[in-house]
């Protein structure tokens, strides 16, 4: 695609000629500027066929290189070398995509191909021997000898881990005759087939389905830790760690080399490692070019990074930590330079050249483009008048809904763009995909590169989003753990106590113990795990455990079903008086509108486009809209919120956009802001913290109509504030407001558009239930920067306090301390203020007055604080982008809900953000504790417990979207068992049929259970079952077959007959049977007193049968099937229910 352009670049520069030098040579190319930089290096890899070796200043500024050049050159041609932290006394393992990015860049520079980016610091590290990194490198491909378990025992010591389910990348698991692997940097984890000890296949798979996906004819697995952790290697560097002069080695280092696993901390100490004695220099081909970015920020970051490493040396010596010198980890700077100095050098400058330099020199003068800021007129001049000077102008967008868009744009004024780059006068003008920090025109190559950011404003760029998984937060949520609360549908709570195999009737069988009060026991087959879900409740005090054969569990049951009836029943009303009730329908999108959706930078997920959608359909309609938003921050619901506003501000109506903080409001401001800026759109604020001549100048534009979009707090509802004509209303965060604010809604709903936008998730179960009595939309993809908080669990320790907090202000951010004793915030206060005497910190908590309170906030969003020692006060709604550093104190009295909404404050900006949960130093902790506190190291992504912490958090939106006084009822039957309450009220309300379910048991004629050889993972065995219980119909349990079959291999007898009989029970099921028995011959099916049998079938096959089929007594029917041979006699059985079962 970009071919075309580098072409052109050589021949206008006539690089290939100018690089056609015998080493050493120094090479000027001077006057770049943005993303030219990137061009011009990837034409010097074209123009010479030789590696090149960008070399730049910062880390920063190697990401955004790196970047750019893939643009010009492919993902595939680019490699990019990060910083390895040096810090011995990190608390996180580093994680496998670093590691495999830094060997990929390597092995990219040893082979002799394509373009590898590093900072100076980067370049000066010390790494494992080409020779040592060759070997380490997993090449699989079918037909390769190799068995299973010598294959595990490679990835171990390459620092996988082994999992039971592989799902994250550095990942393996291996069942049997089959391995999954999930190497960093590859799209997909990959499934390896084994036959003996021979690969026989591969293909990939997904890694939230566990499904197969497509063979692959071979593949390649990079280690995941920049060493070995074989004995002889693990022996050789605990030898070296002996060595090491006076001080001690973090003792957690020491226990995970003994045990051969990664450890926190290990970069640090790689030097000790047999095979990691090689510097850049040793990957780099004699011939390869290298170019200096700026040379002089280059030679000032190298030595910069030489001196921050010796001060680290001796700050880590006085704190008594023993790390391997400087002149182990580093490459001095002098000698590195002066390998460089022996080859073809080139340096990219954004100067011109200073006269009498020595050396070639190749000016090429780029400039910089102006910021349009959205003014598309503008802009479509300015491509008009470089069209007709003959320059080749390619817009870039980030996404390919993106690229349409500003295609259709263009379009509308008259100018006709094709996708992909420029390239002359035959493709003058295009918009390609791609990701570029800054555009340039380039008068030389008669080029010129804009980005979405010159042309609607400057945006922070996210990291690549991962694809959506649908209902990630709410997948898997019911998996059980020993000692979990469970909920039986007719016996009520119980403990869950594991998974037990039982000979009943001499067959065996998997069976779920449940503990009831007293000690009382239930065995639950697990064909029957539908009757039981995990217990969620409301409060957080657990509740009693019921009694087997007890009425308390009957009256519990019967109370909430009640009460829900009687709210469903009002929320039915509600409804329907809505839609009687006379509203402006808006027009149809205006040409504007595109033009604003357009400066959207980032392509919309499915879920957000759903809700945009039913918006504006809502909005169309001739009565008020009231529909709910819900979305944890960073989802996307204020675009959702722009984008209905914009369309009332097109229809000449106001907006008023309410939100419960003035820190909120400033937010909003700035973002709106921002958007409308190129429409003559006028957005202002409203809140006690604009002096009274501000409020009435916005009052009185709100009285005239020259105010369009009013953003403000609860001053809004005051009744001085008048609109001349008020069309949207978009409230944040409702349930915070008062109850004199929320009867001012109510009023309000009658009369305008209603938009509410929520943080807190409505679970899915909830959202299908009110359908048809409340207007719902989920946003549940998963924002893009939140997935890699780093998270530590620490002793509380001055000096760990102290480094974070130092970290986060050297690289320009803020810091959330949370301390949440409100008796003791102040003497935490005193003590951070001796700790850090230079940072300025602010105190906040829930006792202050409220004008205090905001001041605090406003200050700090205004950074007139560094840190804030707050109580939970900040647990939701608050986006701080430059705080991006949390410490919780005392982490182990909070709920794993809260820790996850506090974490949640974080990880907003272009930085890493970091966690740490400070625990006491003396105090053990309990299990409970322990527990909640590991689910958040572990999981930096939406994991498994990240999965019970938002069912927590859906608990607090079931009681904002029915009110407070449900929570009592959801604590005393369960959460699961409440939504299904819940949508029968409401289907009997809407006079749809609501039936009882039937729960058949199935007797069969052989064992029917997964075998431990089979899956022996006695969680994953749970998981299985419970979605074999729950499968809804024969395709659903087929698919599951299937998946069985790829992920553990041909299921054993005992395998299939659990499948054949969850076969059975659904057809039963349809049938309305209550027992099927085919454990002889003669087949017994007992029917519920209100069968779904077909009459008519049931007549035939009566009189097909000739007396073998017959209807007795207790509504049984019995057959004499005449079937000996089990599989068949089942086979006969499903084809006989399937005919009897109603259609």
């Amino acid at each position: 695609m970009t071919e075309a352009l580098i072409k052109r670049t050589i021949a206008a520069l006539d690089l290939a000629r100018h690089l056609e030098v015998e080493a050493p040579a120094t090479l000027t190319i001077h006057g770049l500027t943005g993303a030219s930089r990137a061009l011009v290096a990837a034409a010097c890899l074209r123009a010479t066929g030789n590696p090149v070796l960008l070399l730049t200043g910062t880390a920063g500024e190697a990401e955004t290189a790196a970047r750019d050049c893939r643009f010009f050159l492919g993902a595939e041609a680019v490699g990019h070398l990060p910083e390895l932290p040096g810090d011995p006394a990190a608390r996180a393992v580093l994680p496998p995509e670093v590691t495999a990015e830094r060997l990929h860049a390597l092995r990219l520079l040893r082979e002799g191909r394509g373009l590898t980016v590093a900072s100076a610091a980067a370049a000066s590290g010390r790494f494992l021997t080409p020779e040592a990194l060759e070997q380490a490198v997993v090449h699989l491909h079918p037909q390769r000898l190799v068995s299973p378990g010598a294959l595990a025992e490679r990835l171990t010591w390459n620092g996988y881990r082994r999992v039971p389910q592989a799902t994250e990348p550095g990942e393996f698991s291996l069942r049997g005759g089959i391995l999954d692997l999930y190497p960093p940097l590859t799209p997909h984890p990959i499934r390896i087939e084994f036959l003996g000890d021979a690969i026989e296949s591969l293909r990939t798979f997904d890694p939230e389905t566990q499904r197969s996906r497509s063979p692959l004819p071979r593949a390649l697995a990079l280690p995941v830790i920049e060493t070995f952790l074989n004995p002889d290697s693990r022996q050789a560097a605990l030898a070296g760690l002996d060595r090491l002069p006076d001080g001690r080695v973090p003792p957690s280092l020491r226990e995970a080399l003994e045990e051969g696993r990664a450890a926190p901390g290990l970069p640090a100490y790689l030097s000790c490692f047999p095979g990691v004695d090689a510097g850049l220099l040793d990957y780099l081909p004699p011939r390869a070019l290298c170019l200096l970015d700026d040379p002089d920020q280059v030679t000032a970051a190298a030595v910069r990074a030489s001196e921050e490493a010796v001060a680290a040396d001796a700050r880590w010596a006085a704190a008594g930590v023993a790390v391997p010198p400087a002149s182990a980890r580093l490459t001095a700077w002098e000698t590195l330079r002066a390998a460089l100095a022996s080859r073809v050098q080139v340096a990219l400058s954004p100067f011109p050249l200073p006269e009498g330099l020595a050396g070639e020199a190749i000016p090429c003068a780029t400039e910089a483009l102006p910021a349009y800021q959205g003014r598309l007129q503008a802009f479509v001049e300015d491509v008009t008048r470089w069209l007709r000077e003959g320059f080749a102008v390619t817009l870039v967008a980030r996404s390919d809904a993106q690229a349409r868009r500003l295609q259709e744009l263009l379009r509308e004024h008259a100018l006709g763009a094709v996708l992909g780059v420029a390239s002359g006068p035959e493709r003058p003008l295009a918009v390609a995909v791609g990701e570029v920090s800054r555009g340039f025109r380039f008068p030389a190559v008669k080029a010129l590169l804009v980005t979405e950011g010159e042309l609607f404003g400057t945006r922070r760029l996210p990291p690549p989003r991962k694809p959506a998984r649908p209902g990630t937060t709410l997948q898997a949520l019911g998996a059980m753990a020993l000692g979990d609360l469970v909920v039986h549908m007719d016996h009520g709570i119980a403990r869950y106590r594991g998974l037990e195999r039982l000979a009943v009737a001499e067959r065996d069988g998997d069976y779920l113990i449940l503990e009831y009060a007293n000690g009382d026991r239930l065995y639950v087959p697990v064909e029957k795990m539908g009757l039981v879900q995990r217990y969620v409740g409301a409060e957080a005090r657990p509740p009693a455990l019921d009694r087997l054969g007890g009425s308390a569990w009957a009256r519990a049951k019967a109370r909430v079903k009640a009460s829900v009836r009687a709210l469903a029943k009002e929320l039915v009303q509600l409804y329907a008086a809505r839609q009687v009730l006379p509203g402006h329908p808006f027009s149809p999108d205006a040409p504007w509108q595109r033009e604003f959706e357009a400066s959207f930078p980032y392509e919309e997920t499915q879920d957000q486009l759903h809700a945009i959608r039913a918006v504006k359909a809502d909005m169309e309609k001739p009565r008020p809209m009231d529909r709910l938003i819900c979305g944890d921050v960073g989802y996307g619901k204020t675009e959702v919120a722009m984008r209905a506003a914009f369309k009332a501000a097109m229809d000449s109506k106001q907006v008023a956009v309410l939100v419960p903080t003035t820190v909120l409001a400033m937010q909003h401001v700035a973002s709106f802001g921002e958007r409308f800026a190129p429409f003559p759109l006028r957005v202002e604020m409203l809140s006690r913290f604009r002096s009274r001549r501000e409020q009435q100048a916005v009052l009185q534009g709100l009285r005239d109509g020259t105010v369009d979009i009013v953003i403000g707090t609860h001053r809004l509802l005051q009744r001085d504030v008048r609109f001349r004509d008020l069309g949207l209303l978009v409230v944040d965060e409702e349930q915070r407001f008062g109850v004199a604010a929320k009867e001012r809604l109510k009023q309000l709903r009658r009369e305008v558009d209603v938009l509410t936008l929520t943080a807190t998730p409505i679970p899915r179960t909830l959202h299908m239930a009110m359908l048809g009595v409340r207007d719902v939309s989920t946003i549940e993809t998963p924002p893009e920067d939140r997935l890699a908080i780093r998270t530590f669990i620490c002793r509380f320790d001055p000096a760990v306090i102290r480094e974070a907090v130092e970290r986060e202000l050297a690289r320009g951010g803020q810091v959330f301390f949370v301390h949440n004793r409100v008796e003791s915030i102040h003497s935490m206060g005193r003590y951070l203020k001796r700790l850090l005497p230079h940072v300025r910190i602010a105190i906040a908590h829930g006792q202050q007055s409220e004008a205090a309170l905001e001041r605090v906030m406003v200050d700090f969003y205004a950074r007139k604080h560094d840190l804030l020692l707050c109580t939970t006060i900040i647990e939701s709604g608050l986006d701080i982008p430059t705080a991006n550093t949390i410490i919780v104190n005392r982490a182990d009295r909070f709920g794993l809900a809260q820790l996850y909404q506090l974490r949640g404050r974080v990880g907003r900006d272009r930085h890493r953000a970091q966690a740490y949960l400070l625990i006491p130093r003396e105090e053990a902790l309990t299990e409970v504790a322990r527990r909640r506190l590991q689910v958040l190291v572990e999981f930096t992504e939406l994991g498994s417990g990240f999965k019970i912490a938002a069912r927590d958090l859906e608990i607090r939106g079931a009681g904002n979207l029915l009110g407070a006084e449900q929570h009592g009822h959801i604590a005393a039957v369960g959460f699961d068992l409440y939504c299904r309450l819940t949508q029968e009220a409401v289907q009997e309300l809407k006079g749809e049929p609501v039936e009882s379910p039937v729960d058949p048991a199935v007797r069969l004629p052989a064992e029917a259970l997964l075998p431990d050889v089979y899956v022996d993972d006695p969680g994953l065995r749970l998981a299985l079952y419970k979605r074999l219980a729950a499968a809804e119909g024969e395709e659903a349990l087929e698919e599951l077959a299937l998946e069985l079959r790829d992920r553990f291999g041909p299921p054993p007898p005992e395998a299939t007959w659990l499948l054949r009989g969850m076969a059975l029970r659904l057809v039963a099921r349809r049938l309305r049977a209550v027992e099927v028995d085919l454990r002889s011959p003669t087949v017994r099916v007992r029917l519920d007193r209100r069968p779904g049998v077909d009459g008519a079938a049931a007549a035939a096959l009566l009189r097909e049968s000739a007396g073998r089929l017959r209807y007795g007594p207790q509504d049984t029917l019995t057959w004499h099937s005449g079937e000996e041979d089990p599989e068949r006699r089942a086979a006969a059985v499903k084809n006989l229910l399937r005919r009897l079962a109603a259609p």
